[in-house]
């Protein structure tokens, strides 16, 4: 059995489709193709159930994805070890982030980066919890930056918690400081999707109160909704530290009801923690004392951006 049979399997299993995979993995699809059914032969048993075209994994196929996928990740895990042993860390960390964290994770790179001048990062951004979960399990993901949930298999950092603010142009929110549920729901509003885990608290804590959002505008990314806002024809509801320093809009903090929002880093909890994983713990650390200290000196900046990367595209082979 060989690694590439199986960064091939993973690849196929995940593109659903044997030419999608094959471009993936850079081989002809022939080459692909040829490579699995080798695998099947040694294994003994069928894992992709073909037609005129890739029509899923059979059970014994399910069960082989699971075991393909721990064994790559195993051996990245053991390059990472021996690059950390040579003190040159050179692994690509892939970081799946929700549309509310964006500022964490350009504050958690800069950190990284810092300390292992080596490593590259992968941002994958306009995610929700659940799929930042399920690329975690699947070794699709290092780490995510979350909202907390309550699952065995995983380890929780709390990095921040922030509050939903309402923004707009000033003449919204003329010299006011602060808007009720009732006055917002009355407003053209421009809100998280409804699958965002920050929209459901958001609903939540209105229904709550007896009130309902109706939003003319939907969006899974943070920066679309302040730019909705910055536009003057809506209203948009973000995280405060995303409402920071920005020019042009007026900020109305949301009260009656409050909503906070927490944000946590996630990794895989079994097995020992990958040199990878430690390395985006201890920085996690670190921008959590800067951020306190930023706040205790009153700097509202949110800190350094950084340009995030594709979603599912340029994901490579395995």
């Amino acid at each position: 059995m060989l690694l590439t049979q199986l960064e091939y399997f993973v690849a196929v299993a995940r593109e659903q489709h044997f030419g999608r995979a094959a471009a993936a993995c850079h081989v002809s699809p022939s080459g692909l193709s040829e490579a699995i059914r080798k695998l099947e032969v040694e294994l003994r048993v069928p894992l992709v159930r073909r037609g005129r075209a890739f029509e899923g994994l059979t059970p014994e196929g399910d069960l082989v994805l699971l075991w393909a996928r721990r064994m790559l990740a195993d051996h990245r895990h053991l390059r990472d070890e021996l690059d950390l042993a040579r003190a040159e860390l050179s692994t690509t960390l892939r970081l799946g982030v929700i549309p509310s964290a964006v500022p964490h994770a350009a504050d958690l790179v800069t950190e990284l980066i810092d300390a292992h001048p080596l490593l590259r990062v992968e941002i994958r951004t306009g995610l929700a919890t659940e799929q930042i979960l399920a690329g975690l399990r699947a070794y699709d993901l290092d780490a995510g930056l979350v909202h907390p949930v309550d699952a065995t298999d995983l380890a929780l950092t709390p990095l921040s918690r922030d509050r939903l603010v309402a923004v707009g142009l000033p003449e919204r929110f003329e010299g006011v400081g602060t808007i009720s549920g009732t006055d917002l729901a009355e407003l053209p509003l421009a809100l998280l999707s409804p699958t965002m885990q920050a929209r459901r608290d958001l609903d939540a804590a209105f229904a709550d109160h007896g009130l309902r959002l109706t939003p003319r505008v939907e969006a899974d990314s943070v920066e679309a909704l302040v730019d909705l806002g910055r536009a003057g024809r809506w209203v948009a509801v973000v995280p405060a530290l995303e409402a920071r320093a920005r020019p042009g809009l007026r900020v109305a903090v949301l009260e009656a009801p409050r909503v906070e929002i927490t944000v946590a880093l996630a990794r895989l909890a079994e097995g020992p923690r990958s040199p990878v994983a430690a390395a985006v713990v201890t920085a996690a650390a670190g921008t959590t004392g800067r951020r306190r200290l930023r706040r205790s000196a009153g700097d509202p900046a949110p800190g350094p951006r950084t340009r995030t990367g594709q979603q599912q595209s340029d994901r490579g082979c395995g």
